[in-house]
């Protein structure tokens, strides 16, 4: 599971989506999130199976569906003008 800074892509696209709690903005931060989870196990797998869900939706198949759906609405509006 990503514990990222709260800046830029990691965080937008992946963290943020599984908790909020997973970002940081300095060090001591980072440690603290790090150390609440470790010591929450409980906590860790929910959050760990959020993290695989989240995870799915970066696979090869959605990305080429995301890509279609894409490519469908460019010819459309072109089609159109």
């Amino acid at each position: 599971m990503p514990v990222v800074y709260r800046d830029g892509g990691g965080w937008t696209d992946i963290a943020s989506r599984i908790d909020e709690s997973l970002g940081y903005r300095s060090a001591e931060e980072a440690a603290h999130v790090i150390k609440s989870l470790l010591n929450d196990p409980e906590r860790l797998k929910v959050l760990s199976a959020r993290a695989r869900e989240v995870a799915k939706g970066f696979g090869y198949e959605n990305f080429k569906a995301r890509l279609n759906e894409v490519i469908k609405e460019l010819a459309g509006s072109k089609a159109k003008s």
